[in-house]
């Protein structure tokens, strides 16, 4: 289908690397006020959480990625499809909170590959935020939100599935024009003031242990990523080499020193 796509024809020819514009804090804090790259810049400039190319980074972790045979084709939609999560949150409006998350499901999996409701409600992305979340704004209602979600995934699908979308040339420009342009709708109520009654919503609540080992990490690999490691190639380190470049971010070394140190071998 990408290749029958005007737009995603041209991608799979020019081959784009979403992951070097996303993880490119410098530039997209640069990026005009109000576009979708600062934007972008501001909702993931968060001391807390863990950066969406650290996660998007994972698949190269022990080599698990590079040891597959795929055409050049797959392996650029593989690597382009991952960084589109957190870009969804912004266009769509969809918070990062537990009910924000469950209506960003309905949305995604209707915008990626034009799932209806109902099959995606059947589908293990579905189930949990039909059957599993719980917030206070009413069993029918939470319902109709994932419907409504769903829906407006749908719409934009039916103008452009969202991995032939050039983000690349969007990052720039206003985000309300950029919605304009894909079909999107932003959803604009405060899903964060519903409280989760569930079993997930209470572990949640507690931030699943942000405040782990694993999450001062991120911010270390973080800070390797900013002093101009490719984020990649972090994850291709030995874990020994990894564990290195932490300390020295963490001890304060300069942009330089991470730089000079990830480029040795070891």
């Amino acid at each position: 289908r990408m290749r029958a796509h005007p737009t995603g024809k041209r991608l799979l020819v020019e081959r784009p690397d979403l992951g070097v514009f996303l993880s490119n804090s410098a530039a997209l804090k640069a990026m005009p006020e109000a576009s979708l790259g600062r934007t972008f810049y501001d909702a993931m400039d968060n001391p807390v959480g863990v950066p969406g190319y650290l996660l998007a980074g994972l698949i190269y972790k022990d080599g698990f990625f590079d040891s597959f045979d795929m055409s050049d084709d797959a392996k650029f939609y593989l690597e382009r499809i991952r960084w589109l999560h957190d870009l969804f949150h912004v266009v769509s409006g969809y918070a990062t909170d537990l009910a924000g998350e469950g209506m960003l499901i309905y949305f995604q999996q209707a915008y990626l590959y034009g799932l209806n409701f109902n099959a995606l409600a059947r589908s293990p992305f579905g189930i949990g935020p039909r059957y599993f979340l719980r917030p206070d704004c009413g069993k029918a209602r939470w319902q109709e939100y994932l419907r409504d979600a769903n829906s407006r995934g749908l719409n934009a699908y039916n103008i452009c599935p969202a991995v032939f979308a050039p983000w690349e040339e969007l990052l720039p420009q206003p985000l309300s024009d950029v919605r304009h342009q894909l079909g999107i709708v932003p959803f604009v109520e405060d899903s964060s003031r519903w409280l989760d009654k569930s079993e997930l919503g209470k572990r949640a609540s507690t931030g699943f242990g942000a405040q782990s080992v694993e999450a001062k990490q991120a911010q270390l690999a973080r800070k390797v990523v900013e002093a101009g490691v490719d984020y990649r190639d972090l994850y291709r380190f030995s874990d020994e080499k990894a564990r290195s470049l932490h300390l020295l971010a963490a001890n304060g070394a300069t942009d330089a020193q991470i730089r000079e140190a990830a480029g040795r071998s070891t």
